[in-house]
């Protein structure tokens, strides 16, 4: 009798429990944010570039805003993109967004901002972790968003030298 005492609450206690378990992971699934797509409002941020210069995005020239999650993304596909739009990227109707969020703090000070300060073009970083989630990428994609008076028209992946040049 009294084996059968304690598997019978404790069996009790989780047919009790588990809505609260799936209510729970339901809830946390609802709270993050929907990706971004055609129809949707780009996020209203205020963010710094590599300069420390604030950006509002997106701005009131934007036409497009360049998103980048990806180290490897960045290093070969933002060559090509200052070759295809450089001026663009300079006046501001081209706006190139990076995560650098889940770089350590010391690493970005010491070699990411370094190296992203020797553009001559802006870099808007994002560095608070979750800020992106709803800016959805492949992997070792740069994610196109095309932006008309803050509301999003399109968006694509651009994942190789190829993809930049068609999309511009």
């Amino acid at each position: 009798m009294s084996r059968t005492r304690p598997f019978a609450a404790f069996a009790a206690t989780l047919l009790l429990t588990a809505p609260l378990f799936t209510t729970s992971v339901v809830a946390a699934e609802a709270a993050k944010p929907a990706a971004i797509g055609a129809g949707d409002p780009f996020p209203n941020w205020e963010l710094d570039d590599q300069h420390g210069k604030t950006h509002q995005l997106p701005g009131h020239s934007t036409e497009a805003i360049l998103f980048s999650r990806s180290k490897q993304a960045d290093e070969t596909l933002s060559p090509v993109v200052e070759a295809v739009v450089g001026e663009q990227l300079i006046d501001g109707e081209i706006v190139y967004l990076s995560d650098i969020s889940r770089m350590p703090g010391l690493i970005s000070r010491l070699f990411a901002l370094p190296s992203l300060r020797d553009r001559d073009y802006p870099v808007v970083l994002i560095r608070e972790e979750g800020v992106s989630e709803p800016l959805v990428t492949e992997t070792d994609c740069l994610a196109l968003y095309r932006v008309e008076r803050g509301t999003v028209v399109d968006r694509e992946d651009l994942c190789s030298e190829e993809d930049v040049r068609d999309a511009f």
